[in-house]
């Protein structure tokens, strides 16, 4: 778009949102960032969030932003929304939020669903083996929660929404979304990109809402609206400038990578550890190994393999072990995790025998899994379990990127990595050496944001086509080469201990859940 320099993005996330200002070279021109409040339980394993924490924080944000920055706002050419993904809002006809946020990291289900077992068999076996992967959506529905717990909201619920639809209601009047942001429990198509149409019935009502209470979607690169006056005076960005929802929060981040080849994988060092590859051809992934979203570009997707506690392990690591650097970090005005990178650096590779797989979370496919560590002598120190921690994540991606490998018939050739966990060196550099492949960081850590800035980039016209955008927008930094050495024990390590430790610990995990009662699994 002729005379547009500079595209907005809104970041919003569990912990936070940010609003940043990227110029078409993808450089920060201004940000601003506002802590969302502490998410709320009411009951073991739930998590809410007050929806209007998330308006004001993003009005906060913008108003911010805007007294930062001092050019002409017909330089902006729009402005990208990301969001985080699986978040449950439903909403009365004037957009008005009903109930609080059920927000992704909430666990309760839907004990009671006996009566549809049957069906949902039948159907999943005719949607081509996917009775498994209905049925979990089936337990897990928080639509359907809503509806069989709530009913009073349920009626009154015109539309159940994200947070990126509820932003686009308060910003645009519009009843709208991006299809890219759906990664889970919907009544979705992910091949086809739709939602299901006549004769899938059976799908909605599995899953607790009817189609009339679902958005209107369309692809990530789709101007949704444009701000409204009123929405120009909560949040200081002009009136009429044009609102785009690219992708959830993952997506995003593979596209602000600038990750568009499928032969480039990237990691996301976040409270679940992720790694995504994009995919130009639709993958089911069986017994939900892995996950096949729409991706941040149109009718592509994106291939995501999870751990779901995974960098969150650093975090416990820290709270109940690593006192000591956090303190010394905290007299040196470093980041901890600094601290603990000098403290394994002399480690060497494999930790001393120390070996660790990072399930310590039960996953979708097994609600049994658990971590182990194995491998202890009188050697070793916290130090060692830290560094086994780092390379049990490395050891796991490896082992879900070779199914996916197998599955695409593309091998990778080069990683990327975001995710606070990126800013640290030693997490990275085991990276390269587990996986034995270059592994750069990016020049910004803000890639979420800047996947969501080219998307509305592309949208509004500052770029005729994603290929010219990314070329522009995202940079690679610093590489992080795999050492040999390291990469031959490593890979030595992963292929005769590590997978079989996950084949061992499967059936010891359930017994150990029998005798304990831990996990309570049916």
């Amino acid at each position: 778009m002729a005379g547009k320099e500079y595209v907005i993005a809104i970041d919003s996330g569990t912990q936070s949102v940010r609003a940043i200002m990227f110029d078409r070279e993808g450089k920060e021109v201004a940000a601003a960032q506002a802590q969302h409040e502490p998410y709320f339980s009411l009951n073991p394993g739930w998590a809410e969030q007050n929806t209007e924490d998330y308006w004001s924080k993003l009005c906060q944000c913008t108003r911010g932003l805007m007294d930062k920055v001092k050019i002409d706002p017909r330089e902006i050419s729009g402005i990208g929304i990301t969001t985080q993904r699986a978040t449950v809002i439903p909403v009365d006809k004037n957009g008005n939020a009903l109930r609080p946020a059920i927000i992704w990291l909430d666990l309760r289900t839907n004990p009671n669903t006996t009566a549809m077992d049957k069906t949902i068999e039948f159907a999943g076996n005719m949607l081509g083996g996917l009775a498994g992967a209905l049925m979990y959506a089936h337990q897990n529905s928080k639509f359907l929660w809503i509806r069989q717990n709530e009913p009073d909201i349920y009626k009154k619920a015109h539309k159940i929404m994200h947070v990126s639809g509820w932003f686009v209601h308060k910003l645009t009047g519009e009843f709208k979304d991006s299809y890219a942001m759906l990664a889970g429990i919907y009544p979705f198509d992910y091949k086809a990109l739709c939602y299901f149409g006549a004769g899938m019935g059976f799908v909605y009502d599995s899953l607790g809402i009817e189609k009339e209470q679902c958005v209107d979607l369309y692809p990530p690169d789709t101007i949704l609206g444009q701000i409204s006056a009123a929405a120009a005076a909560e949040t200081g960005l002009p009136a009429g400038l044009p609102v785009v929802v690219g992708a959830g929060d993952k997506q995003s981040e593979l596209l602000g990578t600038g990750a568009i080849d499928s032969n480039i994988g990237v990691i996301s060092y976040g409270t679940a550890t992720m790694m995504e590859i994009i995919t130009r051809k639709f993958i089911a992934g069986q017994n939900m190994t892995f996950f096949t979203w729409p991706a941040a570009i149109p009718g592509i997707w994106d291939i995501e393999m999870m751990i779901p506690r995974g960098f969150w392990m650093v975090s416990w690591f820290k709270q109940e072990f690593g006192h000591r650097e956090m303190v010394e970090a905290e007299k040196r005005g470093i980041a901890p995790e600094a601290v603990l990178d000098e403290v394994i650096r002399d480690i060497p590779p494999g930790s001393m025998g120390l070996m660790l797989h990072p399930y310590w979370y039960p996953i979708g496919n097994d609600a049994y899994s658990k971590g182990s560590i194995i491998g202890f002598g009188d050697v070793h120190t916290r130090a060692h379990i830290y560094r086994a921690i780092l390379e049990g994540l490395g050891y796991e991606l490896k082992r879900l990127s070779g199914i996916v490998e197998n599955k695409t018939g593309i091998p990778l050739k080069e990683i990327r990595v975001g995710g606070g966990g990126s800013k640290s060196d030693m997490t990275v550099q085991i990276a390269a050496d587990i996986s034995g492949l270059p592994t750069y960081r990016m020049a910004t850590p803000e890639t979420c944001a800047l996947g969501a800035a080219i998307d509305a980039a592309v949208g509004t016209g500052m770029f005729d086509n994603f290929e010219d955008a990314v070329a522009s927008m995202t940079k690679r930094g610093r590489v992080f080469e795999p050492d040999k050495e390291n990469a031959k024990i490593y890979n030595d390590l992963f292929n005769e201990v590590y997978m079989k430790i996950c084949k061992t610990m499967a059936p010891l995990n359930k017994k150990i859940a029998k005798i304990t009662g831990y996990p309570a699994v049916k």
